[in-house]
Formats: structure tokens, C-alpha cells, sequence
């Protein structure tokens, strides 16, 4: 008889010992959850993306046009862009040059083909551009700037030699974005159009490489 009561003694202890502990974890949880949901939590200060939400661009640029049978020339411009979404965008640019001697007048010592005011070139283009490629080009630790890569394409007129010319042009760049209003841009673009020049219809590939900075607002 002894020995019943003291297993049912031990029995009873181990017990309450058991609902004790259950017990304080109980409360530990309660703690726990009412300092995540308590009011008077301290508040993180949240800043929000210094990011400018216009979608005009506007902008300048420099570069070098190969004009086919006319050498490369400086060329200088300006564009301004309409960003539909975040991968599309329309654009309008207009640019000018001014070309050398041609490779015949170069080689045959004629007298010009062209005279001075002839040989001042301008286009205009109307384009459609797709950001393929968006992401970030991190230059060091602390420093990271989001860029674009970008095909485009479009059509306008050239005009030179007194003559106009439809031309549709194609070619790829990258925007990086400097800060939320400034980017720079490098462009690569192919001038396609048809002229008369030397007597025979010649389809000419002008390629330019330009590179500028734009402006969002």
C-alpha cells in the first residue's frame, strides 16, 4: 500500500509539473505576440523612390555619321520621346551635317558635284523604340544606376544636294539614368535611302554613332 501511494504521489507531482511548464510557455507565446502586435511599436521612417513619374525625354546628341560616298562627318541633334509604357517608346529626331568631298571627286579632280550650301545634310525620323533588356550597371559597391538597352526603328526624310529623300533607319542604344531626371544615351543607327546623285539610283547604308544627354519632365 505503501508504495501505491507513493507512485500515485510521484504520478501527481510529475503532473503538475508538466502543466506548469505548459503553462509558462503559454504565456511566453502570449508575451511574445503581444509585443509584435502592441501599438506602441516604434516606427521605421520609409522614404519613398526618389523616381520621376513623367514620360517625356528630351534631348541632345553628337556623333559621327558615315554618309556612303561621302566620308564621315560630325553630326549634331535633338530628340524628344514619349514613353508609352515601361518597355515602349515613340520618338522624333532631328539631326544635321555637313559633308566633305565625294570618293569621284576626290579621285577624278573634277570640279565639285556639290556647292557648299548642297552639301549640308539634315534628317528627320519618327521612330518606335523597345526597352529588351531593362536592369542595373553597378559600378562599385555604392554605386548602381538602372539602364536600358533598347532596339528602334522608324521612318522620315533626308535632305541634301537639293533633293529629298525617304529614309527609314533601324539600330539599338543604351539609356543609363544617372539620377531620377538625367540620362545619358549612346545610340547606333543605319540611315537607309536612295539617291540619284552619280546618275544611277543607288541605295545608300549611312551608319551613325551619336552619343547625348536627355532630360525627363
Amino acid at each position: 500500500m505503501e508504495t501505491w501511494f507513493r507512485r500515485i504521489s510521484v504520478g501527481t507531482a510529475t503532473l503538475s509539473a508538466l502543466f506548469s511548464a505548459q503553462a509558462c510557455v503559454a504565456q511566453q507565446g502570449e508575451d511574445v505576440i503581444a509585443d509584435i502586435v502592441a501599438s506602441d511599436l516604434e516606427r521605421r521612417e520609409v522614404r519613398d523612390a526618389l523616381i520621376d513619374s513623367e514620360n517625356i525625354e528630351l534631348g541632345v546628341f553628337a556623333g559621327v555619321i558615315n554618309v556612303e560616298d561621302f566620308g564621315s562627318n560630325a553630326v549634331y541633334g535633338t530628340s524628344v520621346s514619349y514613353h508609352i509604357t515601361e518597355d515602349l517608346f515613340i520618338e522624333g529626331t532631328y539631326a544635321q551635317t555637313e559633308l566633305g568631298e565625294s570618293s569621284f571627286e576626290r579621285l577624278s579632280g573634277a570640279a565639285p558635284l556639290l556647292t557648299d550650301e548642297q552639301r549640308e545634310l539634315s534628317y528627320y525620323n519618327f521612330s518606335l523604340g523597345w526597352n529588351i533588356f531593362q536592369g542595373e550597371y553597378f559600378i562599385s559597391d555604392d554605386w548602381a544606376f538602372n539602364t536600358d538597352f533598347y532596339l528602334v526603328s522608324g521612318a522620315g526624310n533626308t535632305s541634301f544636294a537639293d533633293e529629298e529623300h525617304f529614309t527609314y533607319n533601324f539600330g539599338a542604344g543604351v539609356r543609363l539614368l544617372a539620377n531620377d531626371w538625367l540620362a545619358l544615351r549612346f545610340d547606333v543607327r543605319d540611315h537607309v535611302f536612295e539617291h540619284e546623285l552619280f546618275g544611277e539610283a543607288e541605295k545608300t547604308h549611312n551608319l551613325s554613332t551619336q552619343l547625348g544627354f536627355t532630360v525627363f519632365f
